[in-house]
């Protein structure tokens, strides 16, 4: 027993030395897991900075594509933020940028349902992660306005820009965005003070020169449309936004630059790599255009001078061979991109200038019919129809539409009085223009130019003389608009009985523009009341025969010709 009970003893009296070498054991163990944790964690660090550091490249790449504003810059742009989420699927940022460039892809580029469903898919995802990013706010206006959903895009948008304005965030982005929408939507005032915001934000960015081009063209501004559309192109080269609004821009002119427009179109339809198909598209339509412009003006050019305008504008001579070329473009265009409305307006704009008013109307129907919103098209309508006799009432109607979507706009009321005019009801016309020239500080001489006509037929002799006078001052740089200002002020003295002032008026118009021909046959109107200026009478009036073998005076200018 007494061994038993010392055995049982001896592990009491060993605890000790046993728990002594187990603290030991555990110290030693301790002492070699403590490298390889810290080897763990440092590792795993390494291995977070190093998803960081992928994830702020993709980024960063991502941002400076979008810069570019073009095709192939949306694409390279994408893929960069696809490449971020593979470091961060959760990454909003990385959503917001693909939403972005997706909803500009489908809505500008015409990247159809694939384009779309990508924006939509990275705009939920982004919107799942409960955080904010000038992207992702971007992005959702953008998907919304291009899904029919305008006007709630527009305010949810405004009351965001403000928010985020009224705490010291204000984002170039965003007020870019908002001024996009407010465009499409026909508020062009409003537009060019939120894009005008976006440029004070970020004032290299292309896209908002573009945009600038854009409001100011459609608000009748070319020249500082121009300018606006020069800049883009100067921080982008070869901008693709902004070489198919200048070149439009230019065809829109009196008397355009035929070969820079053709340079601009031309770049546009070769530069690799491409703009998108919707650009191209519009480009096409764009060299239909410029083709009838020359075809039009070919008729009146020496053989040699036509010669030159179709070598530098790659437009035949030949009217058959320029028509059919004319047919390709569009054709060509169509097929590119079914589904823009802004081709229809362009092949209505071909039509008014061929003359061709209800064809042009029709086409411009067209366009109306895939978006209604679109004030501008309405404008381009009443166009079409004030060429067209007996389409003044339609056209009035189609301004009035315009001007209750855009607001205010003195160009649109101009219109509107022209129209006004045009069906006889001259209150109601003085009444536009009236309202055009409200403001102290804007100058509208076209406005002023037709209250002084009006005055005149009349015989209000003063308040004609008023308007015309200021009229011919506000035509700063445009001598053909200012020859007939001063030919409206010369029928007023001579309307008078002031035969020595209107003598005087006539021959400041004919020093300011010579080319301006109602002028000759006015002037000889007046002088052929005095026998001592017969022959002076007859070089004046045949003169104005040989200008103007079509026009409203030729033959009572005949007459005075002795012809």
């Amino acid at each position: 027993m007494e061994e038993v009970e010392e055995d049982d003893d001896e592990p009491a009296r060993r605890k000790p030395a046993s728990g002594g070498n187990r603290s030991k054991t555990l110290s030693l163990v301790l002492l070699l897991l403590i490298p390889l944790f810290a080897g763990g964690y440092g590792w795993y660090s390494a291995q977070a900075k190093k998803r960081g550091r992928e994830l702020k490249k993709n980024l960063d790449v991502a941002t400076e594509q979008l810069k570019h504003d073009s095709f192939v810059s949306y694409k390279k742009a994408c893929e960069a933020a696809d490449l971020a989420l593979e470091v961060d699927p959760d990454s909003t940022a990385a959503h917001g940028y693909l939403a972005y460039a997706y909803a500009i892809r489908w809505g500008e580029h015409g990247g159809g349902d694939d384009a779309r469903r990508q924006a939509e898919e990275h705009l939920a995802a982004a919107q799942k992660t409960q955080e904010l990013s000038s992207h992702l706010i971007a992005a959702q206006a953008l998907v919304k306005t291009y899904s029919g959903k305008g006007k709630e895009a527009l305010t949810e948008l405004e009351t965001q820009v403000k928010d985020l304005n009224e705490k010291g965030k204000a984002s170039s982005l965003l007020y870019l965005t908002l001024g996009l929408i407010q465009m499409n939507a026909g508020d062009l005032e409003r537009a060019r003070d939120s894009l005008e915001r976006a440029q004070a934000l970020a004032p290299d960015d292309p896209r908002v020169y573009a945009g600038l081009g854009a409001v100011y063209r459609r608000l009748g501004q070319d020249n500082t449309a121009w300018k606006n559309y020069d800049f883009a192109l100067r921080y982008e080269k070869d901008h693709p936004e902004s070489l198919l609004g200048r070149s439009l821009l230019m065809l829109e002119q009196d008397e355009p630059n035929y070969g820079l427009v053709n340079q601009m179109i031309k770049k546009l339809l070769e530069v690799d790599p491409p703009p998108s198909p919707r650009q191209l598209a519009a480009a096409q339509l764009a060299r239909s255009l410029l083709i009838a412009r020359v075809s039009l003006a070919m008729p009146n050019l020496k053989p040699d001078v036509q010669q030159k305008l179709s070598e530098a504008t790659g437009v035949p001579v030949d009217p058959a061979k320029a028509r059919g070329e004319v047919t390709k473009a569009e054709e060509t265009g169509f097929a590119l991109d079914k589904q823009n409305p802004e081709l229809n307006l362009i092949k209505g704009r071909r039509l008014l200038a061929e003359g061709n008013f209800d064809l042009a109307a029709e086409e411009i129907r067209k366009a109306i019919k895939m978006d209604a919103s679109r004030a501008q098209f309405h404008v381009e309508l009443a166009k079409a129809l004030m060429g067209k006799p007996g389409g003044e009432k339609e056209a009035s109607e189609a301004l009035n539409t315009a001007l209750k979507t855009m607001g205010e706009s003195p160009k649109l009321v101009v219109m509107l009085g022209n129209a006004y005019r045009r069906q006889g009801k001259l209150d109601d016309a003085l009444a536009q223009y009236q309202r055009a020239v409200k403001d102290p500080k804007a100058k509208n001489p076209e406005a002023r130019l037709a209250m002084g006509a009006i005055y005149r037929e009349r015989s209000e002799w003063d308040k004609a003389k008023e308007q015309l006078e200021k009229a011919n001052l506000e035509f700063v740089g445009q001598s053909d608009r200012s020859a007939m200002a001063l030919t409206e002020l010369g029928r007023v003295y001579q309307g008078k009985g002031d035969m020595a002032k209107a003598d005087e008026t006539y021959q400041r118009a004919l020093s300011v523009d010579e080319n301006y021909t109602p002028v000759y046959y006015f002037y000889a109107s007046l002088l052929s009341k005095d026998p001592k200026q017969t022959a002076k009478v007859r070089t004046l009036a045949a003169e104005y025969v040989r200008r103007e073998p079509k026009g409203e005076h030729f033959t009572d200018a005949q007459r005075l010709a002795g012809l």
